[in-house]
């Protein structure tokens, strides 16, 4: 397989694991999605936004040198939290293509597969647990809860589009719309949700009892 071929796979892979880590959300939050107002989009904007568009290396320099030129333009703590939405972004990236790379070489050699193929859920969950992603997911665990709380603090501010303003020239500058993308949209879907912080608090502890889970099953199955 030529390199450039190999890429358009990973890309595929990737996509699969985005998908179905994206359907896990749905069902592990459905009481949220399905009854609280605004939370109805959160699992597009996880898939969309958070879960990283594609140009990876293009977008990850242009990231890179929006961080630089905001830390001369906006104050330190508005850097601080753009500085951990792009970490967030770059984390999920290397956790999914990692993921992505082990489906490749074990699991999708010997059957047709699309963008939109299922697995067995039960086979990404055996990857996370043999690459010890364990340390990995609960730092993006983290990171994506104080992205929510930005956005969600974004929201409350009655003058956003003076606050955006330099982040638009700069992402331009420097070809990071992506991340201005990502922001606008954090806050238009925070503006709806009442309560963030409860969220939060409960997504936070759903997702470190499911690696926890993963943790358990995997060592009780390796030890039998």
């Amino acid at each position: 397989m030529s390199y450039n071929n190999y890429n358009q796979e990973l890309e595929i892979a990737k996509q699969i694991v985005v998908n179905q880590i994206i359907e896990r959300l749905g069902k592990t939050y459905k009481d949220y999605i399905e009854n609280v107002k605004g939370f109805d989009k959160i699992p597009s904007f996880f898939r969309n936004h958070l879960y990283a568009p594609a140009n990876k290396k293009e977008r990850d320099k242009a990231l890179e040198e929006l961080y630089k030129k905001l830390k001369t333009i906006v104050g330190q703590d508005l850097v601080e939290n753009v500085y951990k939405l792009i970490q967030l972004v770059k984390l999920s990236d290397e956790l999914d293509y990692e993921i992505a790379e082990e489906l490749l070489k074990n699991h999708l050699k010997t059957i047709e597969y699309n963008k939109n193929t299922h697995l067995d859920f039960e086979i990404i969950e055996k990857i996370i647990h043999e690459k010890n992603q364990y340390e990995k997911r609960k730092k993006q665990i983290d990171l994506i809860c104080e992205s929510l709380s930005f956005f969600f603090a974004l929201s409350k501010l009655p003058l956003i589009k003076l606050v955006m303003a330099p982040i638009k020239v700069a992402a331009n500058l420097v070809g990071a719309e992506v991340l201005v993308d990502t922001m606008e949209e954090g806050y238009r879907i925070a503006k709806e949700i009442k309560d963030m912080k409860s969220f939060i608090k409960d997504f936070k502890g759903r997702e470190l009892s499911y690696l926890d889970s993963i943790q358990k099953k995997f060592e009780q199955i390796n030890s039998n």
